[in-house]
């Protein structure tokens, strides 16, 4: 098995049809009441060391996760309403809601670590911000998307850099999370590119990938120290990447589903 595989889930995409929104209702409601539990009575845990090295860059995250989204519900809302869809924008809601557990739980280890979390965006949550507030629906999704498999990658070198047990538990929730977060965008994205032509979604693939090695440049630049303490060189770190890239490209073509 590959040192830096995390639990890998087959993709079955073909013939097979991307999810209802009513559906990923169904399986976020669910999700909520089966969290694992995290023995925060155990305190962070974390050496002097560690506490040096991650938390600089877990307060980044931590700022990323939390952050409201206030674009993107608005054009899910707008995208739901368009298409008669409704249920769309609860399944956003839902997933947002996810997203803003990992910003409160990671916030709550900060704080029995004795580390504040951020009060100004960071350089890279500015860049991501700006870029994902830059049009309607489908490019937002795609900066989303590729936030989502950066973060599988810097959560699984995360839980292998820190002998925290609640860490190590918070990244395997988050990892968990992130999954399906990952197939909840690209299924989406793959229905909202039904019926384009071919020549049309090699471009956008082609875009896709400038958009995904800059996102992969951004978090080695930012988050080397570490994905290092991680076991995560720069080679490792991009093959781990392209690897939750390729699935997640598959999951976003809609000529792998049956129409």
């Amino acid at each position: 098995m590959n040192t830096f595989d995390t639990e890998r889930l087959p993709v079955r995409l073909s013939g097979s049809r991307p999810w209802s929104s009513r559906r990923w209702c169904r399986y976020f409601r669910r999700q909520s009441r089966m969290l694992l539990t995290v023995p925060w009575e155990r305190g962070a845990g974390l050496s002097t060391a560690e506490r040096d090295l991650i938390a600089p860059s877990l307060q980044v995250f931590q700022q990323g996760e939390a952050q409201e989204g206030r674009h993107f519900y608005r054009c899910a809302e707008a995208y739901a309403v368009m298409n008669g869809d409704v249920e769309y924008a609860e399944a956003h809601r839902l997933f947002m809601n996810e997203e803003k557990r990992h910003g409160h739980d990671l916030a709550r280890f900060l704080a029995l670590a004795g580390v504040p979390v951020l009060t100004e965006q960071s350089r890279l949550t500015q860049a991501f911000c700006w870029c994902g507030s830059r049009g309607r629906l489908e490019p937002t999704l795609l900066v989303i998307l590729m936030s989502e498999i950066i973060a599988l990658v810097y959560y699984a070198a995360l839980r292998r850099a820190t002998g925290s047990v609640v860490l190590r538990r918070l990244c395997t929730q988050i990892l968990r999370d992130e999954r399906q977060h990952v197939r909840f965008q690209a299924e989406r994205l793959a229905i909202m590119r039904r019926g384009r032509p071919a020549v049309l979604l090699e471009l956008t693939q082609a875009l896709e990938v400038l958009l995904f090695v800059g996102a992969c440049l951004a978090c080695w630049c930012g988050h080397r120290r570490a994905l290092l303490a991680g076991g995560l060189g720069f080679a490792d770190f991009w093959r781990e990447a392209w690897r939750r890239y390729e699935t997640a490209r598959r999951q976003m073509d809609p000529r792998r589903y049956r129409s």
